[in-house]
């Protein structure tokens, strides 16, 4: 009866669940959420009842204040009426010392003051000012209700505080001036005072004044006086930005706010997160330490036991890598494998290798036969993969490059080729790796000419999906094209003066006749025909014509560029083709040349030879004239040139050539 035994997958179940229970990471972290969620709504709300409290003992002291300055406001009324003229400032002073009998300084006030409706003030700071710009001024004139102000500058003792102040009203209920009490920012009075309070050890109070532009009245930061705040949610200053794990590591400090109804400024009290959550963070240190302690065992019994597990998979994993250098390596795991997934994988692994290694013989032994054929041809062979590094190259290559093929095994083709050659190269090679099939040539002069005409051939997938890499074959055709050379220049050459043949002459004109319907230059073709050749030829023979043509061909080939084009048509008839002229006047002086050089007899074996030459010069720039029509046009303008006396040239068409020639007008291009 076979013995069950559980498979890899199910024991490491077991284990996991088995040990998963002493992971308790989830339960912990949200012990710890409920515990701070807790403590953040308890502290809270006592912050909440401390900065009520501490509003509601601003708001009283506040009150307390405006009412005693409003009840001195109303008696001051028809007083102030009068503060007009050259009296104004012996009423404003009676209407102080009236105001300082009654009101107590410093108990309720540091300093307190009396201003007329046109804001000159008297106070017992010091001496008079001017406060009619003052904001505090405007508002209380205008809503005849008292107004405190944000923090101010003192114009007599230039401190900071903030001014009370009640407007006074004459018995017709128009405003007449207004009284008003100072608190000294950095003297003793009840704002200062209870602001002194802390929250805890580091906590702290500061207070936000009214208005669409809040600023700071009081901070613990003397820096911070008179700075902006915000509208709303003002948090003194501080960073409330939660942490990403805020009840694990929390950084967002506990704030209260109350809104104060005798001037509408905001109490804030800030008490920093650091000493809020102090107790909270304590027990955590603990509690994660003794969970750590857990963690750190549990996982170490877990790898003990999928150590021991695994062993026979690890021993796997060991002769794998090794089969990659060795592909005998398989041998030295166990011929009786256990029966579970590992066992199963290793004897599949098994069978593979053998195979592997049999199929690897045989490749090896079918490379040697095709490296016994390809080494004995002269051309170069190879294949390339798609990063192109050479799979395979034959003994060739050891001739040309200097390295035997297995050196050359793995390298780059632009490493072996080096920049020059692989420049060359690159684009056909893009498009064999492409998926087409590219053949080039490839010329060089360096030492000498050498021609290598270069074959590029995609090797692609089992499936046809993709390229996998590229064959090349390289051979020298240097002799066959030196041949095909030497044939085309035979073609297009007159064998007797090694000028271009007619066939030439007609491509080299259609070129020109392109390039100036292209840029619109100027260019001639000259028709040249030589006079009594036949003379000569019957008198001296066949051998002295032919001298005879060939000093003629010298001749005019020093009349012309090296560039232009000098041909013999057959016979005695030769043509020049003068390629972007300028103007019709080089065509003239050319043709003037040639008729210049024939002017000296040649000599041929002492016997001289006396002939001239016939020119017609056909000028063209552009335009729907073909070659045909331009080369009918020379021959009829040589022949002009002959009925007019030998030895001499005509040039046309007249619109092209100016001026005519002896009187004689030229004919057209239609003509």
């Amino acid at each position: 009866m076979p013995v069950y035994t559980p498979t890899l997958k199910a024991r490491i179940a077991i284990i996991t669940t088995v040990l998963a229970a002493v992971f308790g990471t989830g339960i912990i972290l949200a012990a710890l959420y409920d515990a701070h969620r807790d403590l953040h709504a308890a502290l809270q709300d006592q912050q909440d009842s401390v900065v009520k409290l501490t509003a509601d003992q601003l708001d009283t002291a506040m009150d307390d204040r405006i009412m005693l300055l409003s009840h001195q406001a109303d008696q001051l009324g028809n007083l102030l009426v009068q503060a007009r003229g050259a009296e104004a400032a012996a009423v404003r002073q009676r209407a102080l010392d009236a105001l300082t009998a009654a009101i107590p300084v410093p108990a309720a006030f540091n300093a307190l003051l009396v201003a007329d409706m046109q804001g000159n003030v008297v106070s017992t700071n010091g001496p008079s000012a001017e406060v009619g710009d003052r904001g505090y001024f405007r508002e209380a004139a205008r809503s005849l209700a008292p107004v405190v102000s944000p923090p101010i500058r003192s114009r007599t003792t230039d401190r900071l505080g903030v001014i009370v102040a009640v407007p006074v009203l004459s018995p017709q209920k128009t405003f007449v001036g207004l009284v008003g009490g100072w608190l000294d920012m950095s003297s003793a009075n009840f704002l200062v005072e209870i602001l002194h309070n802390r929250l805890g050890t580091t906590g702290y109070y500061c207070l936000v004044s009214a208005g669409r532009e809040p600023v700071y009245i009081r901070h613990p930061d003397p820096a911070q006086a008179r700075q902006p705040a915000r509208p709303v949610n003002d948090t003194c200053g501080e960073d409330d930005s939660p942490a990403p794990l805020e009840f694990l590591t929390p950084a967002r400090p506990v704030i209260a706010r109350y809104l104060m109804s005798a001037t509408g400024w905001e109490l804030v009290a800030l008490l920093p997160a650091r000493e809020a959550y102090a107790p909270l963070h304590q027990m955590q240190q603990r509690f994660l330490g003794m969970a750590g302690l857990a963690m750190a065992a549990v996982a170490v019994l877990i790898w003990l036991a999928v150590r021991r597990q695994l062993a026979p998979l690890t021993r796997l994993h060991k002769v794998v890598l090794a089969s990659a250098n060795d592909l005998s390596a398989f041998e030295r795991l166990p011929t009786r494998q256990q029966r579970d997934e590992i066992g199963d994988l290793s004897r599949a692994f098994i069978k593979l290798m053998r195979d592997v290694r049999d199929r690897r013989q045989a490749l090896d032994r079918s490379e040697r036969r095709l490296r016994a054929v390809t080494d004995t041809l002269p051309s170069l062979l190879a294949f390339i993969d798609t990063e192109e590094r050479y799979a395979f190259n034959n003994l060739a290559y050891e001739h040309v490059f200097g390295l035997k093929p297995e050196a050359l095994r793995g390298k780059p083709m632009r490493e072996v080729l080096g920049e020059a050659r692989y420049a060359r190269a690159q684009p056909f090679l893009k498009r064999a790796l492409a998926g087409a099939a590219v053949t080039f040539e490839t010329e060089d002069n360096d030492p000498e000419y050498h021609c290598m005409e270069t074959s590029f051939r995609p090797e692609w997938s089992a499936d046809g999906s993709e390229v996998v890499g590229v064959h090349i074959h390289v051979q020298d055709i240097t002799q066959r094209k030196l041949e095909t050379q030497r044939l085309a220049r035979i073609s297009r050459t007159d064998h007797l003066t090694q000028l271009m043949n007619r066939s030439a002459f007609e491509g080299q004109l259609q070129a020109a006749m392109a390039r100036s319907r292209e840029h619109g230059t100027l260019m001639a073709l000259l028709y040249l025909d030589m006079d009594r050749f036949k003379a000569v030829n019957d008198i001296h023979g066949h051998a002295a014509g032919d001298l005879l043509l060939q000093a003629f061909a010298q001749r005019v080939r020093a009349c012309v560029r090296e560039g232009d084009t000098v041909a013999r048509l057959g016979g005695d008839e030769f043509a020049v083709v003068l390629d972007d002229i300028g103007q019709p006047a080089v065509a003239r002086r050319v043709a003037a040349a040639i008729l210049q050089a024939m002017d000296e007899p040649f000599h041929f074996e002492g016997v001289p030879a006396d002939v001239d030459v016939s020119i017609g010069v056909a000028l063209y720039q552009g335009g729907p004239a073909q070659d045909r029509e331009l080369m009918r046009l020379a021959d009829v303008l040589l022949y002009r040139a002959k009925g007019a006396g030998r030895g001499r040239y005509e040039i046309g068409p007249p619109e092209l050539a100016g001026e005519s020639h002896n009187g004689r007008a030229p004919l057209s291009v239609r003509q």
